[in-house]
């Protein structure tokens, strides 16, 4: 599958964020997209996902069928995990799903991503009983559980301290390979971007977006976060990015 954006153009109040932007986003994934605050990075998930309408230019999906039943092509995880907080952990996973699955095929899968982010044991838990982490594990497995083609990732990690962040990007990783799609996360963290990354997408202050590398791939040992052996790669990305952080 593959995103495509084809001359794209937003802005607020007469500044444009993207002029013309061009981007093929596609499958084996996650991409992510690497810029500094007020870049534009959320709102151009926005608009990928359809949130936006673009005031120039087209975004769409190429080599996916129509989803049947209702089910549509775009999944969030968000910043904050957004539980709902009247509804278990489970319910919170079965939610989205239920109405396009039916309740039983809903219901298998809201436990197998469960088990994917090692939380079934808290299947019946509600999330003011869950530390940080375990929400956002919980928001992980809501996102990818639902069976859309694209998962849109927004900064889902921000919050969280180094080790936490690297454990909740292998999981991602992890449910990325139980159930291969096209995912792109925006972060302002270029050890982030090159940890998870297989293609990292730079957008600057001074510059309306443009590919800095096709495609990386590193191997999960070079992929250690802050690792001696990306050094070169991240002062690129700093360089890139002119130190606007």
């Amino acid at each position: 599958m593959k995103l495509i954006l084809e001359d794209l153009s937003f802005g607020f109040n007469k500044d444009l964020l993207f002029d013309h932007l061009n981007l093929e986003l596609e499958e084996p994934g996650p991409v992510t997209i690497l810029g500094p605050s007020g870049c534009g990075k959320t709102t151009l998930l926005r608009l990928m996902a359809g949130l936006l309408p673009p005031l120039a230019g087209t975004v769409r999906l190429e080599g996916d069928p129509s989803p049947s039943g209702g089910i549509a092509p775009v999944s969030f995880v968000f910043q904050e995990s957004r539980l709902l907080p009247w509804l278990t952990v489970f319910k919170n996973i079965l939610l989205p799903m239920e109405r396009v699955l039916g309740r039983e095929a809903a219901e298998s899968r809201a436990r197998s991503f469960l088990r994917l982010v090692s939380l079934e044991y808290k299947a019946a838990a509600y999330p003011d009983e869950l530390s940080g982490g375990q929400k956002q594990r919980v928001s992980l497995a809501r996102g990818f559980a639902y069976p859309a083609k694209l998962v849109l990732m927004d900064e889902p990690f921000q919050s969280l301290d180094i080790p936490l962040r690297v454990e909740l990007m292998e999981m991602t990783r992890s449910l990325l390979e139980a159930e291969p799609r096209l995912a792109v996360m925006v972060t302002h963290d270029p050890r982030e971007a090159i940890y998870l990354g297989r293609r990292i997408i730079v957008l600057g202050r001074d510059r309306q977006g443009f590919v800095l590398d096709e495609k990386i791939t590193l191997s999960r040992e070079e992929r250690r976060y802050a690792s001696a052996a990306n050094s070169d790669l991240e002062a690129r990305l700093l360089r890139a990015l002119g130190g606007n952080f």
